[in-house]
C-alpha cells in the first residue's frame, strides 16, 4: 500500500491542489479529454509518475476518481478523459479553458509495466475503457524495442463512440502493430468487425504462452474475453484489468470501494484475472 505519492508532493493527502484547465478535446458525444496544469507549476517537479488514478474536485460540487491515460514521461501537465455520467462529471463537462479544479493523487496500483517486457501484448479497451489502458499503450510505443507484437482492439457501439480515434489510426501505422475495431454498428470510416471482441481473438496469431493482456470493459465482457484468451493458451495471471469503480477517498479510509477483502483504491484498481476471480460474483 502506498499512500504517500500525493503526500510527498503536497502537504496533505486530503487537500486538493488547484489545477487550471488548459485545453478541452471533444472525443465523443459524452466523453471529453481535459488537459490540466497545476496552478503552482513547481508541483509538477515533485509529482510521482506512478499510480493509476487521480481524484478530481469540482469545487462546490464534489470529487471523482479518474484514470490516468498518459505516460509517466508527461511531466508538465495532466490529461484526463472523462465520460459524462453524473453530477460531478456533468459539472466538469461544462467547464472551459481557464477554469480551476482540484487534484489529489496519484493513487492506486498501476499496470506492472516490467512484466510486459519481451512479450507479445494484446490490449482491449471498450468504450471509455480505452482511457485507463492508454497509459500502457503509450509507454510501449515509447520503448518499442522492449516488446514483441502488439494488438490493440478498440470497441464501442459505433465508430463515433470510440475514444482516441486519431491515436488508433496513428498506432496502426507502427511496425508489428495491429489495430482492430469491434463495433456494434457498421461504419465506412475504418475496416471494423461488427460483433464481439472475442470473435477477433483466434486469428491474431500471437505467441499465446508468451503474451500479456490488458482488458478493460464491463466485468461481464472482461470475463468473456479472458476465458477465450485462456482457451488460446494464456494464463490467468498474465491477463490484467482495471476495476475503477465506487472509489471516493483514494486512500482506503472511507470503505466505499471495499469489495470483499479488497479496497479498489489501494489493492487495485489493477488486478490480474486470477485475482479478479477471487472478488465477489458481481465482478
Amino acid at each position: 500500500m502506498d499512500m504517500h505519492n500525493h503526500g510527498e508532493s503536497c502537504v496533505n493527502i486530503y487537500l486538493p491542489q488547484v489545477a487550471i484547465i488548459k485545453d478541452v478535446i471533444e472525443e465523443t458525444r459524452n466523453i471529453k479529454t481535459f488537459i490540466m496544469q497545476y496552478e503552482d507549476k513547481s508541483l509538477h517537479d515533485k509529482a510521482k509518475p506512478n499510480g493509476q488514478f487521480y481524484e478530481i474536485t469540482v469545487f462546490g460540487v464534489g470529487e471523482i476518481a479518474i484514470s490516468i491515460p498518459y505516460s509517466p514521461s508527461l511531466k508538465d501537465r495532466f490529461q484526463f478523459s472523462i465520460k459524462r455520467t453524473g453530477k460531478v462529471t456533468n459539472a466538469i463537462h461544462n467547464m472551459k479553458i481557464g477554469d480551476r479544479v482540484g487534484l489529489r493523487g496519484p493513487f492506486g496500483k498501476g499496470f506492472p509495466y516490467e512484466k510486459f517486457k519481451n512479450r507479445d501484448v494484446i490490449i482491449v479497451g471498450s468504450g471509455v475503457g480505452l482511457a485507463p489502458v492508454r497509459t500502457m499503450i503509450v509507454q510501449i510505443f515509447e520503448n518499442r524495442k522492449d516488446f514483441g507484437r502488439v494488438v490493440i482492439i478498440g470497441s464501442a457501439l459505433s465508430y463515433e463512440d470510440l475514444l482516441y480515434k486519431n491515436d488508433l489510426i496513428s498506432w496502426s501505422k507502427e511496425e508489428n502493430v495491429k489495430v482492430l475495431y469491434a463495433l456494434s454498428n457498421p461504419t465506412t470510416k475504418v475496416k471494423a468487425h461488427v460483433g464481439y471482441i472475442n470473435d477477433l481473438l483466434p486469428d491474431l496469431g500471437l505467441d499465446w504462452e508468451n503474451t500479456s493482456a490488458i482488458v478493460c470493459a464491463s466485468p461481464r465482457r472482461i470475463k468473456a474475453v479472458s476465458k477465450d484468451l485462456m482457451k488460446l493458451g494464456m494464463k490467468a495471471t498474465d491477463i490484467y484489468t482495471s476495476l475503477e469503480t465506487h472509489m471516493r477517498c483514494g486512500i482506503g479510509k472511507c470503505g466505499h470501494c471495499k469489495v470483499g477483502s479488497k479496497y479498489m483504491c489501494i489493492d487495485g484498481p489493477v488486478f490480474n484475472y486470477e485475482e479478479m476471480l477471487e472478488l465477489p460474483p458481481e465482478f
